[in-house]
């Protein structure tokens, strides 16, 4: 039986997808967050892992990573594309070769009718994405760990029913992720496979970290301020070392993976805890958490009305909104990238829930 749910999970997603937001706004301490803030993700996705050896089960199971992950993906990136022409029209997306003067910035060219059925046919096998759409690596790469994950676990139940899977599961994970290092060192990163050896390890210690348990949930507030700081302590250590880009599949070693990202865990844990004593805080975060999806898709996005923003009172050329994934640094402008990047998803979020129960209600009945 599932253990009951801890309601600071919930809210360390949605510490988590702030992060995320964050780390793309342009925010100074980026290259703390980005050591530990979507290893987060792939431990929370394993440590809510659960799986009976049943082929129904696991039939189930990929229904629903299809309908909450695969669709997704497939849907945002053909929706940017179809918006591609409007885009342009707009200056969300140019076709001004000036825009290359801004490092990390591409030309658009407009699409066709014939060009956007083919990148669909493309998304649906996960080869490319969309510059709106590019933090939705993440759900492409969590789809094919978990999808590999649950296949390995019900290969594994069958051949031995009655043994424990954590070892060889634990073993497999070690494999993949030492193959994971060298495929990023070979700059290898086809189709994401080189993410998924490296965040197969990741679900993994998610599901270890389950099966090991939590510290208690009455602990005192001074206990787990203290854990918090190690925790802390520990990330600012590795920093001079590098820090992760696992949507690259780029970290300086496996054992610095595997030490940021458990610290990482311990820290936000530790954190959602303490928030746990402020109810509208927890409440917010773990509304936050819920709506990951929405944001993930839809935050590069909403960045580009405080670019607009700042274009009418600042004054420039219009061909500067494509800027990607922000036209302004320094200052504060994080804040309100940041703001923006995480309210108006928001605005998605319900026409999101109720689309998402209705598939999983047809694919339950089904």
């Amino acid at each position: 039986m599932a253990k009951p749910r801890d309601a600071a999970l919930d809210a360390m997603r949605g510490i988590g997808i702030v992060l995320m937001v964050l780390g793309h706004s342009g925010f100074a301490g980026s290259d703390f967050i980005y050591l530990f803030h979507m290893a987060l993700f792939f431990m929370l996705s394993g440590y809510f892992f659960h799986m009976t050896g049943e082929g129904a089960a696991l039939r189930r199971f990929c229904l629903r990573r299809v309908a909450a992950l695969w669709l997704p993906f497939v849907l945002a990136n053909t929706a940017f594309t179809v918006c591609n022409n409007l885009f342009l029209r707009l200056n969300i997306l140019t076709g001004d070769p000036r825009i290359l003067e801004l490092p990390g910035n591409q030309v658009t060219g407009p699409v066709t009718l014939r060009d956007i059925v083919g990148r669909t046919a493309h998304w649906c096998v996960f080869d490319g994405g969309t510059q709106l759409g590019g933090a939705l690596w993440f759900v492409q790469a969590l789809f094919q760990i978990s999808i590999l994950y649950a296949l390995v676990e019900f290969l594994l139940r069958r051949v031995f029913p009655r043994r424990d899977t954590l070892l060889p599961q634990g073993l497999l994970a070690g494999i993949l992720l030492w193959v994971g290092e060298q495929c990023g060192r070979a700059g290898w990163n086809v189709w994401g496979l080189g993410i998924v050896c490296s965040g197969y390890s990741l679900f993994f210690l998610g599901v270890l970290i389950r099966r090991l348990g939590q510290p208690a949930r009455n602990a005192p507030a001074w206990g787990r301020a203290l854990a918090a700081a190690l925790a802390f302590a520990v990330l600012l250590a590795l920093l001079p070392f590098g820090s992760v880009g696992l949507a690259g599949n780029q970290y300086p070693g496996w054992l610095f993976l595997l030490v940021a990202s458990a610290a990482g865990w311990v820290l936000v844990y530790e954190c959602a805890r303490l928030a746990a004593a402020l109810p509208v805080l927890a409440a917010a975060l773990a509304a936050l958490g819920r709506a990951a999806m929405p944001v993930v898709i839809l935050h590069f996005l909403s960045f580009k009305l405080v670019s607009w923003l700042g274009l009418q009172v600042l004054g420039g050329e219009p061909y500067l909104l494509a800027a990607f994934p922000t036209l302004y640094t320094g200052g504060a402008w994080w804040l309100a990238y940041t703001a923006a990047g995480l309210a108006l998803p928001l605005l998605a979020y319900q026409p999101y829930r109720l689309a998402k129960r209705r598939i999983l209600q047809k694919l339950g009945r089904a």
